[in-house]
């Protein structure tokens, strides 16, 4: 049986720049005394052959696949699915890019825009419909790795 742990990453969604800079450095020291890199050679060619995610990447993957198992598997906690219920439009329309989308809730202040409930939705709403559209979880979540990982590197 497959142990299920909390996801320690999606707390840092909103994390400020200082925390999640001091968070990155630590990843990047990792990876040099892993390659055994020089300290003044250039990270990201060593993130890139380790196929390392930044953290800020890192976080918004792991906020995704949450999202995406609280809305595609009955088994998942729900008070993700209460939090972000998905958009049903009143009429039917033609376009389907509003498809699988979740609603967006506003907040009065700072720390309600960081929110799995606003930041979180705004992730998952733009992701491209095809991924949104995935129910297997794995194959969701290789591919948005792979998403996360072409535009972090710009491949």
């Amino acid at each position: 049986m497959q142990q299920s742990y909390p996801n320690h990453n999606a707390l840092l969604l909103g994390t400020t720049h200082p925390s999640m800079h001091r968070l990155q450095v630590a990843q990047n020291n990792a990876a040099r005394c892993l390659t055994k890199t020089f300290y003044r050679q250039h990270i990201t060619p060593v993130l890139q052959q380790l196929h390392w995610l930044p953290v800020k990447q890192r976080v918004v993957f792991k906020v995704l696949t949450t999202m995406h198992k609280s809305l595609n598997s009955s088994s998942a906690s729900s008070y993700i699915r209460e939090l972000c219920p998905t958009y049903q439009p009143q009429r039917t329309l033609r376009s389907s890019s509003d498809k699988w989308k979740v609603i967006v809730k506003k907040s009065s202040n700072k720390y309600g825009a960081r929110a799995i409930s606003t930041l979180g939705a705004q992730l998952w709403n733009n992701l491209p419909l095809e991924l949104r559209e995935l129910e297997a979880h794995g194959a969701f979540r290789k591919n948005l790795n792979t998403l996360l990982f072409k535009r972090e590197y710009n491949l």
